[in-house]
């Protein structure tokens, strides 16, 4: 069945993209949790002028959580505010019954997986990852190498795992972190886009929001001029 699919892997961003309510997830909790907003804006700081490597601003993000005292129930309080993209299950049980294989590759985090779409089963989760305790302490993390460039490296490794040409790859995001992966997918979607170098990059926008829309894109009968 997947030889007849266009495009038989199909990777999502997951903030702003499957998940509604939120930008980025990790500014969401820190707002909420009121972590220390000079230590978190210098660590942000440090990352982009190349002195702190992903790895340890994702340490440093994760410290910043156990001292304003966030737990797991504190964290999972907070995502429950927040909402699957209109569309969101629809599109990706239709997909999953056509044979895609489905992929989240983000920079989020895995529990934000597990609380909204903890019922579906995705083939590939290429995320960043809260450890905790029996007590819900945060006890520490893993992270992953697959955000902003790293977003590329991540669709070709699946791609090669699969067996598939990248040709054969879709990619769906919303924001400017996402722009190498629309340059490494054979078809790259801006929905819900945020950022006018991912809009750019991309073959196709989708205005709509509502996943939905995507369902004929990704049957391959929509060309890369097409804007919904």
């Amino acid at each position: 069945m997947r030889r007849e699919l266009a495009y038989p892997l199909v990777c999502f961003d997951l903030d702003g993209t499957l998940v509604d309510d939120t930008v980025f997830i990790w500014q969401t909790l820190h707002d909420q949790l009121a972590t220390d907003k000079a230590a978190r804006h210098e660590a942000h700081r440090q990352y982009f002028a190349k002195q702190i490597t992903y790895k340890q601003w994702f340490e440093r993000d994760l410290e910043l959580f156990v001292r304003a005292g966030a737990t797991e129930g504190h964290i999972r309080a907070i995502l429950k505010t927040l909402r699957p993209m209109p569309g969101a299950h629809q599109l990706l049980n239709e997909l999953k019954q056509r044979g895609h294989i489905l992929a989240v590759v983000s920079g989020s985090l895995d529990i934000v997986v597990d609380e909204l779409f903890g019922d579906f089963e995705f083939d590939h989760l290429l995320i960043n990852r809260i450890h905790f305790d029996e007590k819900g302490r945060i006890t520490g993390g893993t992270h992953t190498p697959y955000d902003f460039e790293g977003k590329a490296r991540g669709i070709k490794m699946l791609a090669q795992k699969e067996d598939l040409p990248l040709s054969a790859t879709a990619f769906i995001g919303d924001n400017d972190n996402d722009r190498w992966a629309a340059e490494a997918a054979g078809l790259s979607i801006a929905f819900n886009c945020k950022s006018d170098a991912l809009r750019q990059t991309c073959d196709v926008e989708v205005s709509s929001k509502d996943l939905i829309a995507l369902l004929p894109i990704l049957e391959g009968t929509v060309k890369n001029a097409w804007r919904a």
